[in-house]
């Protein structure tokens, strides 16, 4: 794991160990990442990160009230995220799914944003949610 993402375990060597729950029950801050920004680790608490971008090398993540650009590969965050609250639903898009307010076949949006959704994905998030068909006209 690269080291912008400091959700260490306890002897600091940032491999992740064969049992994830003793490894997450060791860390000292839990329920947020640490990220690299202007030269200061950030905390970014899991509730406020929106959605996640990759591109590259690079992931944008999209927080509240801020925007990182970091020099982290998505399956980097998408190792340490919660997966009961986020979810992969493009080759290069996670969102916290708390945040979904509409969903179609193309995009989804997350809170004011539209991020796209891929075809398989979008299966997927449609069979794990709750949803009402309208019985002819609204």
């Amino acid at each position: 794991m690269k080291d912008v993402l400091k959700n260490y375990n306890s002897n600091g060597n940032g491999h992740t160990d064969s049992n994830e729950q003793s490894a997450d029950s060791e860390l000292l801050i839990k329920g947020a990442i640490f990220v690299r920004n202007k030269g200061n680790l950030v905390k970014v608490k899991f509730e406020n990160i929106l959605w996640m971008k990759g591109d590259g090398n690079y992931t944008t993540l999209v927080t509240r009230d801020s925007v990182y650009s970091l020099r982290n590969i998505l399956k980097d965050f998408e190792s340490v995220l919660p997966e009961s609250d986020f979810m992969r639903i493009h080759k290069s898009y996670i969102v916290r799914l708390e945040e979904i307010v509409a969903i179609n076949p193309r995009e989804i949006m997350v809170g004011k944003d539209s991020v796209p959704v891929g075809r398989t994905y979008y299966q997927n998030l449609i069979n794990g949610i709750n949803k009402l068909s309208s019985g002819g006209s609204d």
